[in-house]
């Protein structure tokens, strides 16, 4: 990352409100993060309140597209933490290449091993929900694939984003 002239985001809300290349991603987690009143905030939240007004508590400021970078009004959404779930990106320690689908391995009383495949995701209220699938019982590919076909149910049931797992 190179570093942006002195000034480079100043300008009001209205202004910064804009996409940016990811190049201009300056936070570990590849947020804009920018300097008023000498504090360091999220520029996608300064915008929101600028404009907007406080965050409510239990609200997160949401890039609906799921582009850190793209601050554009009609991109940005004040939303429930519970709903900002329904909406991230798909985790980078992700192995099964399926959204909200891990193998799952315990021991149970007497050390018999289970193995299974299952799916998880959090209802409208933040309850996680999990339906899990014996890879004994189902065989590898059926419990995978029941897993799979079981997280997409739980997407529609629940009201997740399009954009979910991108």
């Amino acid at each position: 990352m190179t570093r942006k002239p002195m000034n480079y985001w100043t300008g009001s809300a209205h202004d910064l409100a804009q996409c940016y290349p990811a190049s201009d991603a300056n936070g570990e987690n590849g947020y804009i993060r920018i300097s008023r009143d000498n504090v360091v905030v999220y520029m996608h939240i300064w915008i929101w309140e600028q404009i907007f007004g406080p965050v409510p508590v239990g609200y997160e400021i949401d890039h609906i597209n799921g582009v850190r970078t793209d601050n554009r009004l009609n991109n940005l959404r004040c939303i429930p933490k519970a709903m900002q779930r329904r909406n991230a990106a798909k985790r980078q320690d992700n192995t099964s290449g399926v959204q909200g689908v891990s193998r799952w391995e315990t021991t149970r009383r007497g050390n018999q091993k289970v193995e299974m495949w299952r799916a998880t995701c959090h209802d409208q209220s933040g309850k996680q929900v999990i339906k899990a699938f014996s890879i004994k019982k189902y065989g590898e590919e059926l419990a995978f694939q029941m897993a799979c076909d079981a997280r997409k149910q739980m997407e529609k049931d629940y009201g997740y984003h399009p954009n979910h797992g991108r």
